[in-house]
């Protein structure tokens, strides 16, 4: 399992010695309380778990992270923002929304089945903290609008929509860590949603069958 990248840790400006270690400190603190939350309920789990696995003092952590809430949401806001960054990065020259909807699903899933220990924890947290649910929403936000513009999908509601893509990509999760998966998950799954979305089947299965990009 990578270390996550924290999206409030601006490398951009310069950072004095303090500061870098506040930064690296900080980012422990969101492996280690990744690394809980993978194993026990984000409800469950004290501030003296997370000190525990950081190997820190308590008192560490309050410099942090004021409650468990702040601590749960942070770790939300890494996981969604790292791996959404990277699907960016990698669906970056794909004109097509609905294309780029669908690597996204496709990609989701896939992490979600060689890196069970990302997976159970981000169920986790979006289960305990609702802000999480909407920050993945708001990176397929404008895939999905692209894709009602193209004419490729067609559907009635937004947010309705949203919740769709959201619901079906963290069920396939769900699945994943139960040992429920089909073979192909991923473009069985995708290609349902695409359908769902008011892609033609025809359109659907072309879209999901296009390789995924390769990294580098």
């Amino acid at each position: 399992m990578r270390a996550m990248t924290d999206p409030l840790d601006d490398t951009a400006a310069p950072l004095t010695r303090g500061h870098k270690k506040r930064a690296r400190t900080r980012q422990g603190l969101l492996d280690a309380a990744l690394r809980v939350f993978a194993r026990q309920d984000v409800a469950a789990t004290a501030l003296q778990d997370l000190a525990a696995e950081a190997d820190v003092s308590t008192g560490t952590i309050y410099n942090y992270f004021r409650t468990r809430d702040e601590l749960a949401e942070a770790v939300g806001i890494a996981l969604a923002s790292e791996f959404s960054e990277a699907i960016s990065v990698l669906s970056e020259g794909v004109r097509s929304g609905a294309t780029r909807l669908a690597i996204g699903v496709r990609m989701f899933v896939l992490r979600a089945q060689t890196d069970p220990q990302w997976a159970s924890a981000l169920l986790r947290v979006i289960h305990f903290d609702q802000a999480v649910h909407s920050r993945l929403a708001d990176h397929v936000r404008n895939d999905l609008r692209d894709g009602l513009a193209e004419g490729v999908l067609n559907y009635a509601d937004e947010g309705l929509a949203l919740d769709l893509v959201v619901a079906c990509a963290t069920g396939a999760i769900r699945a994943t860590l139960e040992g429920r998966a089909p073979a192909g998950q991923d473009v069985l799954l995708t290609e349902m949603v695409l359908r769902a979305l008011g892609a033609t089947p025809a359109k659907a299965r072309k879209i999901t069958a296009l390789p995924l990009p390769q990294d580098g």
